[in-house]
Formats: C-alpha cells, sequence, structure tokens
C-alpha cells in the first residue's frame, strides 16, 4: 500500500539510477530542507516520506506530506507557508553547500506563480487590492513580462504586480532561511539519515526532532 501510495503520488521510484555522492549529499539536504518546513509550519504537513530515491519523473529526490484535514479554502497564511515550503530545498543547499544546484527549478516556478496567484487573482496584496489583473496568459510568470498580448494594464500597475511577487517571494525566503538556520541539527541529522536508508517515513522524521537539547549532529560529509 505505502509504494502504491507514492508511485500514485509522486511517481515510480527508479532505483537502478546510479547518482554520484555529492548529487546525493545535496538532495539529502534538499529534501531535509523542504521536510523540516512541512513539518514546522502550520497547515501544510504532517510529513509522510521524504525520500533521496530518483523517480520516473525526474525528481532527484522527493518529500511527501499527507494532509490530515481536506480543506474547502487555501488561506492566505497557507499560501504563504506554502511559498516557503518550496523554497526550502534551495535554502538548505545555499546554507551547507559551496555552491547552489539546478535542482530547485521547479520549486521556484511554483512560489512564484503561487506569489502572483495571491497578487492577481486573490486580492491579496494590500499594495493592489481587491482587483482581479490577471491576463489571458495563464502561463506567465510576471505580468510585467507579457510581451506578445495586448496589454490591459498600465505601465505602473504591472510594475507594481512585479515588484508584490517579489516582495512577497523574498519575505517567504528570509522567514524559512530563519526556520532552518534554527533547526540547523535536524537539518544535518535529516540529511545523514537519508544517505544511510535513502527513504525515511514520519515516524523516523519526527523522531529527529526528539531529545535535541545537548545534541548537535555534524554536517555530512562526503565519503
Amino acid at each position: 500500500m505505502d509504494k502504491a501510495f507514492i508511485k500514485v503520488g509522486i511517481g515510480t521510484e527508479r532505483k537502478s539510477r546510479v547518482i554520484p555522492k555529492e548529487d546525493l549529499r545535496v538532495t539529502a539536504y534538499h529534501e531535509a530542507g523542504h521536510a523540516i518546513l512541512f513539518h514546522l509550519l502550520e497547515g501544510v504537513g504532517p510529513v509522510y516520506t521524504v525520500s533521496i530515491i530518483p523517480t520516473g519523473q525526474g525528481a532527484a529526490g522527493y518529500t511527501m506530506p499527507l494532509p490530515e484535514n481536506d480543506n474547502v479554502h487555501t488561506t492566505r497564511g497557507k499560501m504563504l507557508n506554502d511559498i516557503k515550503v518550496c523554497l526550502g530545498g534551495r535554502i538548505a543547499e545555499e546554507m551547507i553547500m559551496d555552491d547552489i544546484a539546478t535542482g530547485a527549478s521547479q520549486d521556484i516556478k511554483q512560489a512564484t506563480s503561487a506569489a502572483r496567484a495571491m497578487v492577481v487573482k486573490y486580492g491579496m496584496s494590500s499594495e493592489l487590492g481587491l482587483i482581479n489583473y490577471e491576463t489571458d496568459n495563464e502561463e506567465e510568470t510576471f505580468v510585467g513580462r507579457d510581451i506578445g498580448h495586448q496589454r490591459m494594464l498600465s505601465e505602473q500597475t504591472a510594475a507594481t504586480i512585479d515588484k508584490e511577487v517579489k516582495r512577497i517571494v523574498d519575505e517567504c525566503y528570509a522567514q524559512a532561511r530563519k526556520v532552518l538556520e534554527e533547526n540547523v541539527d535536524v537539518l544535518h541529522a535529516c540529511a545523514n539519515l537519508l544517505l544511510e536508508k535513502e527513504r525515511i517515513d514520519r515516524e523516523e522524521f519526527e523522531a529527529l526532532f526528539e531529545g535535541r537539547e545537548g545534541s548537535s549532529p555534524s554536517p555530512v560529509t562526503e565519503a
């Protein structure tokens, strides 16, 4: 049942792929960053599985949450927390590695799309108010970059939308980084455990938060 649940929700795992050790290390910290934010932020968790096994959909690993409620409405607070979770993988890489990788591209796209929806669709920007600013081009990330369509917005409004989207993402980034810095011991412990076992379940992950006093796991080093 667990395997079927993962296959439907994430995709088929591809254990046959030979992954360089340094890539596994990057993935372990990346997924640990996501998982910690899923666990600690309100309304987005808890974590069901964390894995550094690649999937058939091209992901190097995955973190699967299992919300305990089927919410009818999505609140502003939850959307902000979703953005923070999206940014958690990249933030963890920045904190631990000497460089950053390309694996966060989809996360960045999702975070930007969510912030844009808050501004142009849901009226969640105090700067722009309760106005719908959507354009016909739903795939576009920033309204101010809409070159190929008749502009329905003034230059000033389009620029304000871009600024608001960036503000939301930047604020979420800062808040998410603060959470991960405060839980860097769990970040190291989770990455170590993932490199040891490849996949951990909810109980194993949540156990990392227990008995933290006096314990400070060391960073993962190359084997």
